[in-house]
């Protein structure tokens, strides 16, 4: 085949251009890899039953209050991304054994997970009080573990008979006495929640509820609750009329709220206010921002400890009084400071609510992917 001079030198030059071109589109595609590996972070590991070295398959590995999640395979082996919460806890649960949750982890190392086995526990467990009062204990634990709000009225526990209960009364003498009442549940326990739309799978490890009448007729009431939980979101399952009430209702439990007021905290802005009170604050149009005042001198300079583009700190600057809106609660730093992210999540053994944000039970509770619209 003839080539004239000048299709013989486009010819050469495509050639000799060819092999850069390739070099370059393979460097490219190493870097994109490489790009993708250092973003992409794995939780692996393999789960067993401590009491009998066996390994343990459909145990659920998951990050607490989100919707990420995945189960060990029959070889009790997992692989879960954790990209977007690298640096949140971990939870490993599976019906009949006692949760673990790791708050430090690494993606690079391989996890032996060994769970506890407390179904001993669960067949011991029985209902200790006058006859006929599991309605009233169940009462109870859904005032306390779901909530007292609108929202809660809506949640609905779907295996209600697998809750057990342990209830214990102490007389102290003519004017005093308490009661321990304690849940258990031989499943996790399923709510759904029909106001704000959610399945939620919650796995129970402790529940106690105190009350205790002093000397002089008061009455002090204190809940524990201990547990993990991962959640459904059923959207897609309304038709559309009903979406847009179900956001707006969503967007009304988010604002004022503990998550609300942490992610602002994280990446809002604080002005001082005075000796005793700062504002918090961002451009949002969603957002009125909230009031924090205290009873000793507070500085918007030095109440957060950064420490890096996911996470910080709050310092310790005696009881903190928020407010939002109409809504006052107060929060009170038990330690030095207390870590949060900022996707809302905090610390619970450093930090205590009281006033509105207490009443922010599982009822109230939204994932940590919700964004506000």
């Amino acid at each position: 085949m003839h080539f004239d001079n000048k299709e013989t030198r486009m010819l050469n030059l495509f050639s000799l251009r060819f092999p850069l071109f390739m070099r370059k589109l393979s460097i490219i595609i190493i870097l994109i890899g490489c790009f993708s590996s250092a973003h992409c972070q794995t939780f692996k590991g393999t789960v067993y039953d401590r009491s009998t070295d066996s390994t343990l398959s459909s145990a659920i590995v998951y990050i607490s209050g989100t919707s990420v999640g995945t189960y060990s395979d029959i070889h009790g082996k997992f692989d879960l991304d954790i990209s977007e919460y690298s640096s949140m806890p971990i939870t490993i649960s599976i019906l009949g054994y006692y949760s673990v949750t790791l708050s430090e982890h690494s993606s690079n190392k391989m996890y032996d997970i060994y769970l506890s086995p407390k179904m001993n526990e669960l067949n011991e467990v029985v209902i200790k009080g006058k006859k006929g009062k599991w309605e009233t204990y169940l009462r109870i634990f859904k005032r306390e573990f779901l909530g007292e709000t609108e929202t809660a009225m809506e949640c609905n526990i779907l295996n209600e008979k697998d809750m057990r209960f342990s209830y214990n009364s102490s007389n102290f003498g003519y004017s005093s006495d308490s009661s321990t009442l304690r849940a258990f549940s031989s499943k996790p326990i399923i709510i759904h929640n029909n106001d704000l739309v959610y399945t939620i799978t919650y796995y129970l490890d402790s529940f106690k509820y105190c009350r205790i009448k002093g000397e002089n007729k008061e009455i002090t009431e204190a809940s524990t609750i201990m547990g993990n939980y991962m959640f459904k979101d059923d959207l897609l399952t309304i038709n559309e009329p009903e979406k847009g009430k179900v956001i707006e209702r969503r967007k009304s439990a988010y604002l004022g709220s503990r998550m609300h007021f942490f992610r602002l905290l994280y990446g809002g802005s604080l002005s001082q206010r005075g000796r005793y009170n700062i504002s918090l604050s961002d451009n949002s149009l969603f957002s009125k921002g909230f009031s924090i005042g205290s009873k000793m001198p507070i500085s918007s300079d030095s109440l957060l400890i950064r420490k890096d583009r996911n996470s910080s700190y709050i310092r310790k600057e005696g009881d903190l009084y928020v407010k939002f809106a109409n809504k006052s609660s107060t929060i009170i730093v038990k330690m030095d400071s207390a870590y949060f992210e900022k996707d809302g999540y905090y610390d619970p053994i450093s930090i205590e609510f009281s006033g509105e944000m207490s009443k922010q039970r599982i009822a109230d509770l939204l994932p940590f992917e919700y964004v506000l619209n």
